[in-house]
């Protein structure tokens, strides 16, 4: 298994820039390039609800630890330390009247576990994508 940690301000283009780097990243072990995409997706979202919820008009500290088992899976896990997202989490579709509030559920469709937990101080989204065997780089 193969970890890395990036570390991050939580400001707007912070937010997409890391997405893009560690989709950079993903990409040295990953050949299909839809699950790129599925990651980048994830990945910008993920961001974009840390920098718009954690810290409100503050700028705080962004982490986004990854861990790699090529030939299988990958697991994401975008942290900070701000507010959390306490009961509020939703993972279904708000519907077509709601200005907001899609990112947790397109999250979730584009990977095989979601989760929010809070653990000594800092908020976690976990994300674990099953990669098919023939979709890695050799």
């Amino acid at each position: 298994m193969i970890e890395h940690i990036v570390n991050s301000q939580s400001a707007p283009y912070e937010g997409r820039r890391l997405a893009k780097e560690l989709v950079d990243y993903f990409s040295k072990y990953i050949a299909d390039g839809e699950i790129l995409h599925d990651l980048d997706i994830i990945l910008t979202e993920a961001c974009a609800n840390v920098v718009r919820h954690a810290y409100g008009d503050d700028v705080g500290r962004l982490e986004v630890r990854t861990r790699v088992e090529p030939g299988a899976w990958i697991e994401i896990e975008i942290v900070d330390w701000g507010g959390g997202f306490g009961e509020d989490v939703r993972f279904e579709n708000p519907g077509p009247d709601s200005e907001g509030g899609r990112g947790m559920f397109i999250i979730s469709m584009l990977v095989d576990v979601c989760e929010v937990r809070e653990s000594e101080g800092e908020n976690i989204m976990f994300i674990h994508k099953d990669i098919g065997k023939h979709k890695w780089k050799n």
